[in-house]
């Protein structure tokens, strides 16, 4: 939501938490704390990034940045040193407690946690306006949501075909349709085997996904051991050779890039139909 921008005015829009985010100016150093987050400052206003996370890498500009803060938490010293105008970040339970304490030293902090590449979109556009580029981020969006309306338009006739995605081995666990991950299958036509699950990630048993029976097993690690679902010939997945990597940072980041990373799965998905017909 866009509350107030133009250049005799502070600017003001809501965060993803719902917070009000101010600034006098448009924001000109800019501290990032995820990866997506660094990559929708750097698609807008590459040149305003003065620090970013230790797991930011694209795009590869930013390798020489500072390192200020990692998926846990942010070295706050290390932040208020770069004298950001605007902090971004994806916050969790524990980066919740860094930024609380750079809100405290009247850092304006902006959360970032998009659903999917619609509110990728939608993030653009409220950071274009505190970058002072609304026109370019607007532009920018505007192009996200055609592929990603374009790329849903095309598979949504096409017929279903159940996936499981191994997020990791052991523990085993999964995603729901809370994380932009697991709505992605539908996006594909694909049915997620876990979307009702209450939690985002859930922890789940074998005996579990060998009752909800995938047809396609999808593994975000590309070092799976698949020779543990192989001991399952019955298994369709198994069974029809469907046992794929999906090691690809864009579908598991909520940025610019996410919707080429929905393409790649959409492709997976396609080619494990094919058996089928």
């Amino acid at each position: 939501m866009l509350l107030a921008a133009n250049a005799h005015a502070a600017i003001e829009v809501r965060d993803d938490d719902g917070r009000r985010v101010r600034l006098p100016q448009p924001a000109r150093k800019v501290v990032t704390l995820a990866p997506s987050t660094t990559e929708l400052v750097a698609a807008i206003a590459p040149r305003s990034l003065v620090g970013v996370d230790s797991a930011s890498d694209f795009p590869g500009e930013v390798a020489g940045l500072p390192k200020v803060g990692r998926y846990d938490g942010a070295n706050v010293e290390a932040v208020m040193a770069l004298k950001p105008d605007l902090v971004v970040a994806w916050s969790g339970e524990a980066m919740a407690r860094s930024l609380d304490r750079l809100r405290a030293q009247g850092i304006a902090v902006f959360v970032s946690r998009p659903g999917n590449p619609d509110e990728v979109a939608d993030n653009l556009r409220r950071l274009g306006v505190l970058l002072g580029r609304p026109e370019q981020a607007q532009r920018q969006a505007d192009v996200l949501q055609r592929r990603y309306a374009a790329l849903k338009a095309e598979h949504a006739g096409r017929s279903t075909l159940k996936v499981f995605v191994q997020i990791s081995e052991n523990p085993l666990m999964t995603v729901s349709d809370r994380d932009f991950l697991g709505k992605a299958i539908g996006d594909c036509g694909g049915i997620n085997v876990f979307a009702d699950a209450v939690a985002p990630y859930p922890l789940v048993g074998v005996e579990a996904v060998l009752a909800k029976a995938p047809e396609l097993i999808v593994s975000t690690s590309a070092k799976a051991d698949w020779q543990a679902w192989r001991r399952y010939p019955a298994l369709p997945a198994v069974r029809r050779g469907q046992l794929k990597p999906l090691d690809d940072d864009r579908l598991l980041r909520p940025g610019p890039r996410l919707v080429d990373g929905v393409a790649t799965l959409c492709g997976l998905i396609d080619a494990a139909r094919r058996p089928r017909k």
